[in-house]
C-alpha cells in the first residue's frame, strides 16, 4: 500500500532468501480456465475465485470460509471467449499435454485480460477448480478421469 510497506516487506523477505520476486498489483478479478487435451486442447467455462480477503492466501483457500467460487465467472461472454482462447494459446505455447489450469486477471477498470500463471498439475480435491470447471462444461468427474487416462496413453 505504500513505499514504506514495500521496503519493510522486502527486508522481511530478504531474511529468508537472496532472491525476491516482486509482482505488480493488478486490480481485478482472478479467473481460471481449465484446459484439456494433447494435439487439440479444449478450454472449460471460465471460473472466478473471490477470496473475500485482501489476498487469496492459504488461509483464504483452506482455512476460512471467506472465499467463494463462481462458475461461470461474473464476466461478459466476450471476455470469457477471449480468456478461453488465450488459455489454449498459453497451454500450447508452453507445450502442455493432458491438463493444465491457466489463471488470469481481468482488470476492473478496462476489462483487460492479464495472464497470471499456469498450473501444469492442478489439484483434484473437493475444492479444486479444474474438475469443477469441466463439470460445468459438461464433463463429469468420472468421464474427466477417463479422458485424462486416454490422453496420457496417447501422449506416450
Amino acid at each position: 500500500n505504500s513505499e514504506e510497506e514495500l521496503e519493510n516487506a522486502l527486508r522481511f523477505a530478504g531474511r529468508f532468501d537472496e532472491k525476491i520476486l516482486v509482482e505488480e498489483f493488478i486490480d481485478g478479478q482472478e479467473v481460471e480456465v481449465a484446459v484439456l487435451g494433447n494435439e487439440k486442447p479444449v478450454a472449460s467455462v471460465v471460473g472466478e475465485i473471490d477470496s473475500g480477503a485482501e489476498f487469496y492466501d492459504y488461509d483464504a483457500k483452506y482455512i476460512t470460509d471467506t472465499s467463494v467460487a463462481y462458475i461461470p465467472a461474473r464476466i461478459s461472454e466476450v471476455v470469457a471467449e477471449e480468456l478461453k482462447d488465450k488459455a489454449v494459446k498459453v497451454y500450447q505455447a508452453i507445450g502442455c499435454v493432458g491438463l493444465s489450469r491457466v489463471d488470469f486477471f481481468v482488470t476492473r477498470e478496462d476489462k483487460r485480460v492479464v495472464f497470471n500463471e499456469i498450473n501444469t498439475l492442478p489439484g483434484f480435491t473437493s475444492i479444486s477448480m479444474y474438475p469443477k470447471l469441466f463439470g460445468a462444461s459438461g464433463i463429469p468427474y468420472g468421464e474427466l478421469i477417463d479422458k485424462l487416462l486416454a490422453l496420457a496413453m496417447e501422449a506416450k
